[in-house]
């Protein structure tokens, strides 16, 4: 008798084929054919199922269903050890019944317990066998003519082949990852194609949730191939799809649990990505929503290390015991672990070195067991790194030298990266054969800053600066300078000045005459009207590229362009072909231009030398301390307001006897600054300079706001650090550097350039009204109250008897404080030829790191298209807008007088106002590193009128930079022999121009 499937309908025409001979079982009592259609069972085989009545069989299938909810149930709930029990008993159901797909759908289920409680030695071996059966099944099933049921097994090979995709994914095999999600993709459509009548409903993905997990994993893919640009971009996508099916009652628990998957996934792309902030909300609604499950156990741990950063170090201890003995409970050894190297690594920072090593072995008996591979090489880091902080450095080059080992068999370049690091930093601190650790350290160093590049999202270029590229580069320059390899050093800082310009941007996406784009815009804060540009590159589709190749001299390339070829080799990194860059400007005849190029990197590094003699190469550190001094006497007398500071009352502080108030205070700061910033074989060559040089300057983050032309020029050096009231030891006279150089700012060699505008008339945006603001109020008036008599009309009444200027106007008082200088007439104005753009107002200084976020003020209201938030009925005018726009020519010479509207150097990514001007086409740039205090600050006097005076005089001439520098000169003079309010630096010292006429790099990426 055969029971249960009904029997084929043509008894087997075929040998046996051979691998069904040893096979445990063929599924649906395919062992009792053989009897049924009169053959020799001996070849066959039979099981008890062959002997079982209809009502045995029926009980006994109905029992296996109910132990596999059971077991689902259980699972659910993370009774690991509970699901285990039910569907071994299912197991044993299934063999009785010779019931194939019932094994099948149990042991696909182990897989995924497996997995999810860190058992991936389990895990693995399940899914295989899973896969291994299903081929077995298939031979059978062709075989017998029973195919129904590869339809019934056809969900257990998908569940099987998930578990191995997250395996894959975990071990750093992307291909093969790629490779099993294609194949269940294929085979979806197969199904879907077959129609509603050959396959149950659950195998059809009606609703997409099936889909939707695979994007998820496709995420998972991403981060482990290290692009977490693309994978911020899928989980939004992913969740939004995942909303508009959460109410459906068939897929609602499976929706459920793909967006807490989703959101641990964005939670871990947010941290990586430095969206601290956003990160902890998503841990922490995964935490309220799974209260009392291992999500939210979980959670809490993640959530613990910001808590041990925040201060309370026993909150976090605490709260990662508890939700590890809740992991526990449930059986998830995998979490466990887990929770045993997150505290391990929280007692190292502590330096509690022997608790670690316990807490990290813990962890590393679990991954033993669990034969969790990446887990493992994670342990070897640990201890190599708990081995280094008790100086075992033969212990931990063991551990780290199996951790690399392991990442180069893995393909994981990102964890080989990591690794590499690890050891470099081991061989670093021991000090031995530190050239071995230079052929490691270097490439690592080089492929680190270069993978910042391929983040789209700012906040993720900024966080893996500041974890991964900025740590290998501060130990490569401290190496260098062991190894004295000054010309390394040299090339490395001149890389890391070559920031590149935003692009990637497909098209223009911003038409400013046209309706509003559908970006997202964060609330506007309280506050500085900055803080409604919070938001503004979150999400748009910038992204700052990388610097192209670079030549260091006509005579001499790049001794960096073979680390380079090997850093892309080893960490196979993307490598543009891209034209070569020159790295020095031209010089006119007979004057010798300095070339000098500040980087941060834990201390500040300085490199200079001159256009007469590019290869000779001149490199000093500068210590971190005394940066900090630097800044903070320059932050103390500077006119920008603190946080939380008014702009009276700093103007107030920066007017003071210890600041700009004095010559003894202005001259005690320009002393400070010139002690600390410059290094005395610069000063020496300076003053040794037969013709007035040339100076000219890349600054670095901390250094964006230093007013170089007033710095001192010291006679000697101190033997000893110095007190305040001792600096005077140091100089003989009151020589600065603006007294035997001209200086101006040094545009970075990666900012491509488009031709400028055709020369025309001039135009001017003169203090714009700003929609809804009073002329009183913080984006009030600039140049206050201007009458026909006042100088600045009366310079602009002369350039009106010249010529026409733009926008048209009859009288130089009709363009001041107009309502109409937005953005559509300034794209309008600037689609025709003109000589120089002069712009008078208000420039919000960014007080974060991304340059696409600072904004002039124009007269926009808010309904006007961009992408900053509005202030009220005004929207700014920021950098990104430029970017995005058709707005994209400048005319040759620009000023853009306002609040440090030179403050794009004082970003980590620098690409802001100031640079937008020079890769549109802007030869030369006038701004200022601080906020310009305006004229109301010395009644009877207009120093701000005198400033927007002399900058067009000079735009208008053959030199503006020597032009500049001279008047500046006359101040100086002025101010030394009367220092009173009006003639103070602070009114004319925050000039400075970025001078890019002669790099003769005109192009455009």
């Amino acid at each position: 008798m055969l029971v249960g499937m009904p029997p084929p309908r043509n008894r087997p025409d075929r040998p046996l084929p051979p691998e069904l001979g040893p096979a445990t079982s063929h599924g649906y009592n395919c062992r009792c054919v053989a009897r049924y259609f009169g053959l020799d069972p001996a070849p066959y085989g039979e099981l008890p199922a062959c002997s079982l009545s209809e009502r045995q069989y029926r009980k006994l299938l109905v029992d296996a269903v109910k132990l596999q909810d059971k077991a689902k149930r259980l699972a659910v709930t993370r009774d690991v050890a509970g699901a285990h029990r039910a569907y071994g008993k299912m197991r044993e159901i299934a063999q009785r019944l010779d019931r194939t797909d019932l094994d099948l759908a149990a042991v696909s289920d182990l897989a995924t317990v497996c997995y999810s409680a860190g058992d991936l030695r389990n895990a693995r071996q399940c899914a295989e066998a899973v896969l291994q059966a299903f081929k077995v099944s298939t031979t059978a099933i062709v075989h017998y003519g029973q195919y129904v049921e590869l339809r019934m097994i056809e969900g257990s090979r998908e569940v099987a082949e998930r578990v191995l995709i997250s395996l894959c994914t975990e071990e750093g095999d992307v291909a093969k990852a790629r490779e099993l999600i294609a194949g269940q993709r294929h085979r979806a459509a197969l199904r879907k194609a077959e129609g509603p009548d050959q396959y149950p409903p659950e195998l059809l993905d009606v609703h997409g949730a099936d889909e939707l997990e695979l994007r998820i994993f496709d995420v998972r893919v991403q981060i482990a191939a290290g692009d977490m640009a693309g994978a911020r971009a899928a989980i939004e996508e992913i969740l939004t799809a995942l909303d508009a099916i959460a109410e459906i009652d068939e897929v609602r628990g499976q929706v459920a649990a793909l967006q807490a998957m989703a959101r641990a996934e964005r939670a871990r792309v947010r941290q990586a990505g430095g969206e601290d902030a956003d990160a902890r909300a998503d841990l922490l609604r995964l935490s309220a929503q799974h209260e009392g499950r291992p999500l939210a156990a979980r959670a809490s741990i993640e959530l613990a290390a910001d808590r041990a950063f925040g201060g309370d170090f026993p909150g976090a201890v605490a709260a990662i015991v508890a939700a590890r003995d809740e992991l526990a409970d449930a059986g998830l050894n995998g979490d466990v672990a887990e929770a045993s190297h997150a505290l391990g690594t929280l007692l190292l920072m502590a330096g509690d070195v022997a608790q670690a090593r316990a807490q990290f072995e813990h962890a590393g008996k679990i991954w033993t067991a669990n034969a969790d591979v990446p887990g493992l090489r994670r342990l070897d880091v640990a201890l190599a790194r708990c081995a280094m902080a008790e100086g075992d450095w033969a212990r931990a080059n063991d551990h780290v030298t199996r951790a690399r080992e392991s990442t180069r068999t893995s393909g994981d370049w990102p964890d080989r990266l990591h690794t590499d690091f690890v050891a470099a930093t081991i061989g670093f601190a021991h000090g031995e054969d530190l050239p071995a650790v230079l052929d490691l350290l270097l490439p690592l160093a080089l492929a680190a800053a270069e993978y910042r590049f391929e983040f789209t999202s700012p906040q993720a270029r900024t966080a893996w600066a500041r974890d991964v590229a900025g740590p290998a580069t501060e130990m490569l320059m401290a190496l260098l300078a062991r190894l004295q390899e000054p010309r390394l050093a040299a090339e490395l800082i001149e890389r890391t000045c070559a920031v590149g310009a935003y692009t990637g941007v497909e098209g223009r996406s911003l038409d400013l005459t046209g309706g509003l784009p559908a970006l997202e815009v964060g609330p506007v804060a309280e506050g500085l009207p900055l803080a409604a540009l919070g938001s503004v590159t979150s999400s748009l589709p910038l992204r700052l590229a990388p610097p192209p190749a670079l030549r260091w001299s006509p005579s001499s390339p790049m001794e960096l362009d073979p680390w380079l070829r090997l850093a892309a080799e080893r960490y196979r990194l993307p490598r543009a072909v891209a034209e070569t860059v020159e790295t020095w400007p031209s010089a006119k005849p007979g004057r010798e231009t300095f070339l000098l190029r500040y980087a941060d990197a834990g201390h500040t590094f300085l490199t200079w030398r001159t256009t007469e003699d590019l290869d000779t190469v001149h490199t000093h550190p500068i210590e971190f301390a005394l940066v900090a001094t630097a800044r903070q006497c320059l932050d103390a007398a500077s006119p920008t307001p603190r946080e939380g500071e008014s702009v009276a009352d700093a103007v107030r502080r920066s007017l003071s006897e210890d600041a700009f108030g004095s010559f003894a205070g202005e001259q005690r700061l320009a002393r400070v600054l010139a002690l600390n910033l410059l290094p005395a074989d610069l000063v020496e060559r300076l003053r040794r300079a037969e013709t007035r040089p040339l100076l000219r300057i890349q600054p670095s983050p901390s250094l964006a706001g230093v007013p170089w032309g007033l710095l001192a020029l010291p006679d000697r050096r101190a033997g000893h650090v110095l007190e305040i009231d001792e600096i005077g030891l140091c100089f003989d006279g009151d020589e600065r550097v603006l007294d035997v150089a001209d200086v101006s700012l040094l545009a970075p060699a990666a900012i491509p350039r488009r031709p400028p505008a055709a020369d025309g008339p001039p135009i001017y945006l003169l203090d714009p009204r700003i929609p809804g603001q009073s002329a009183f109020g913080e984006l009030g008036s600039v140049l206050g109250k201007q009458e026909p008599a006042s100088p600045l009309i009366r310079h602009l009444d002369a350039r009106l008897a010249e010529g026409p200027v733009l926008p048209a106007a009859g009288r130089g008082l009709d363009l001041v404080r107009r309502t109409d200088t937005d953005r559509r007439l300034l794209a309008e104005l600037l689609a025709g030829p003109c000589s120089r753009l002069v712009f008078v107002g208000h420039v919000s200084r960014v007080r974060d790191e991304y340059g696409a976020q600072t904004a002039l003020h124009l007269s926009c209201s808010a309904d006007l298209p961009g992408t900053a938030a509005p202030i009220g009925t005004h929207r700014p005018f920021t950098a990104a807008d430029l970017a995005l726009s058709e707005m994209d020519t400048m005319p040759a010479r620009v000023a853009l007088i306002g609040c440090a509207s030179a403050s794009d150097f004082g970003l980590a990514e620098p690409f802001g106002v100031l640079l937008a001007a020079v890769a549109a086409g802007a030869g030369l740039v006038a701004a200022t590193v601080w906020a310009l205090p305006t004229s109301a600050a010395v009644p009877g006097s207009d120093p701000m009128s005198e400033l927007v005076i002399a900058v067009d005089t000079a735009l208008a001439g053959e030199d503006p930079v020597t032009e500049l520098c001279a008047w500046q000169r006359s101040r100086l003079a002025r101010w030394r022999e009367k220092p009173e309010p009006a003639a103070s630096p602070v009114f004319w010292a925050a000039l400075t121009c970025l001078d890019a006429t002669d790099d003769g790099k005109t192009w455009v990426r």
